[in-house]
């Protein structure tokens, strides 16, 4: 048995849980894009290791208002942080923006978690149940909220009428599939901690 420091090449280092770049920036991108649209994107993409509003205005042709309110969005799901300093002069605050990939990635991963269980949930209960909807796909209800209605869609007020699902329950198993894969991938990235 061999004793002693683990060599340099088997050493694992502080950051060897974080998912490749590539990969892991093309799923932030994506849900970036989802979440906030393609102006967060380019916000988000302009920030950088460091950017104050005035410089991420240059670099997107974006308002200041709009930058500001982006960079809100960006702040709550955790893909940015700020440092704030007060000129002494006029008393103004600077905010420079950092990006948090670390925060994202974990929040993101817990988000798409919790798709990934609701899905299930649908997966589950369109298996076992009839699945009943108007002619305009209005919505979609099992047998019992549909009888509650009287086979009355709320929205457009026609008939429901029991659907073959067969289709859905495979698209919802195929999404299923591709979000349990890619949170396989990513199982080493730990949950966000509290104050996070």
């Amino acid at each position: 048995m061999r004793r002693g420091p683990i060599p340099k090449k088997t050493r694992k280092s502080p950051t060897s849980k974080r998912p490749k770049a590539p990969d892991f920036l093309l799923h932030l991108d994506e849900f970036v894009s989802e979440s906030i649209g393609e102006k967060g994107l380019s916000v988000l993409h302009s920030v950088g290791d460091g950017a104050t509003d005035e410089i991420i205005e240059e670099s997107t042709q974006l308002k200041i208002a709009e930058i500001r309110s982006i960079l809100n969005h960006l702040h709550s799901y955790g893909f940015v942080d700020y440092t704030r300093e007060k000129n002494m002069q006029n008393g103004w605050f600077t905010y420079t923006w950092k990006l948090n990939l670390d925060r994202a990635m974990r929040n993101f991963l817990m988000m798409k978690r919790k798709e990934c269980d609701t899905l299930r949930e649908t997966l589950s209960t369109e298996e076992c149940s009839a699945i009943y909807s108007c002619r305009k796909g209005c919505s979609r209800f099992s047998f019992e909220p549909a009888l509650d209605r009287r086979f009355k869609c709320d929205t457009c007020k026609n008939d429901l009428h029991a659907i073959d699902n067969r289709k859905e329950l495979k698209r919802v198993e195929v999404k299923i599939a591709a979000l349990e894969k890619m949170l396989s991938a990513h199982r080493d990235v730990s949950s966000p901690r509290p104050g996070e």
